[in-house]
């Protein structure tokens, strides 16, 4: 396979490219074009996971292969740890990173929850509405980002807008 252009591909097609690639050596050719070309966060950190994937599959870290009933999700302490099917709290902020700003239009200011539950995940995100001079009277929409147990994206919903100067209606506890 010839060496994928990322500046060719949004993050999310780029993704679905970089899963058929198992060659190191083509993945860090591929990092270097995206770092000396656009230099996208979401797009490094994605070449940079499926990089770590490829490594770890063959160096036997994972055990992607084999199963062997060692690792107890449930109760395991890794946040990253993916083995047994489900994804970890660093995995969700990661794909929250990669969508949001896509999903939402609008360009992402921060992530400022990560929460789990029987149903899946729910992350909430700021996202800047309308930039204002100075910089503490931008709008920003404060977003509910619902993504399933394998953190595919399932819904969002604005739940409220300010400007980032107002501190009075936040609770503190």
């Amino acid at each position: 396979m010839a060496d994928l252009d990322p500046s060719e591909h949004t993050i999310d097609e780029l993704e679905a490219q970089l899963d058929e690639i198992d060659d190191p050596d083509a993945l860090e050719r591929i990092r270097d074009a995206e770092t000396s070309g656009e230099d996208r966060i979401g797009a490094v950190e994605a070449i940079d996971d499926r990089l770590d994937s490829v490594s770890n599959g063959e160096n036997g870290e994972n055990g992607e292969n084999g199963e062997n009933g060692d690792t107890d999700d449930e109760g395991g302490s890794d946040a990253t740890d993916t083995g047994g099917g489900g994804v970890g709290i660093v995995d969700v902020r990661n794909q929250v990173r990669r969508v949001a700003a896509d999903l939402i239009g609008r360009p992402l200011d921060g992530i400022t929850e990560v929460r789990a539950d029987d149903d899946g995940w729910y992350t909430t995100v700021e996202v800047i509405e309308r930039n204002s001079i100075p910089d503490t009277q931008d709008i920003l929409g404060r977003y509910e980002i619902d993504l399933d147990a394998d953190a595919n994206v399932t819904g969002y919903r604005r739940l409220r807008r300010y400007r980032r100067g107002d501190t009075d209606d936040e609770t503190i506890e």
